[in-house]
């Protein structure tokens, strides 16, 4: 018996013009060069860093995210058969605009948000939304940039919550050639194992490097 195609709700096609849209996004706004700034560590300063807040409150932005998102998460999980997690603040517009895309498309994918500290009053939660009984697929900004994905896999692990073995950023701040091959798909502070799915790595925007 023949095999039967799968149908992708986003085809090649689509993906390439929604990656140079994005690609052009970020490049233009999201990206300061040439700047003196001082950097997270003492004494340390930056040249060049990712905002990629000026494209996280854009609904064009979101809405390519989220079309960008299913395209390689439907290549991973065809049934898309998971729910979404991730750190606040960077992951909130993330865990809004992904379920509304989706939901377009007749996918439904619960979201809920990892606080960074537990309220200190009422049900003193560090969980905002409804997490169900389904694997949390975390998803952030950036990895291999600041340990926010692992803060994340932590309190995820404190509450008992099941987490996949794959997480998605938009931006991998890797170099091909210059890091381990296996940062490409991984993230330096996850363990090993998860595999994080990326639309973007430094060498697309002629960065090189600095983790920060």
């Amino acid at each position: 018996m023949q095999a039967v195609e799968k149908q992708y709700r986003i085809s090649d096609e689509q993906y390439d013009r929604l990656w140079i849209a994005m690609y052009e996004y970020i490049d233009s706004k999201c990206i300061v060069r040439n700047t003196d700034m001082p950097g997270k560590a003492p004494g340390s300063r930056y040249t060049w860093m990712f905002y990629l807040r000026n494209g996280l409150f854009n609904p064009e932005f979101l809405i390519n995210l989220g079309q960008m998102f299913i395209y390689k998460m439907e290549r991973v999980d065809y049934k898309l058969d998971f729910q979404i997690t991730g750190l606040e603040t960077a992951a909130t517009p993330m865990l809004a605009s992904i379920p509304m895309v989706a939901k377009v498309m007749g996918i439904d994918i619960n979201s809920f948000v990892v606080r960074k500290t537990r309220k200190e009053y009422g049900l003193l939660n560090i969980i905002e939304g409804l997490p169900n009984n389904k694997l949390a697929v975390m998803v952030d900004d950036l990895c291999n940039s600041s340990n926010s994905l692992a803060q994340c896999f932590h309190k995820l692990g404190e509450e008992d919550l099941p987490v996949a073995n794959i997480a998605f950023t938009i931006v991998n701040k890797s170099n091909d050639g210059v890091h381990e091959p296996t940062r490409l798909q991984t993230d330096m502070y996850l363990p090993k194992e998860i595999k994080v799915v990326s639309l973007f790595t430094l060498d697309d925007f002629e960065l090189n490097n600095p983790s920060h």
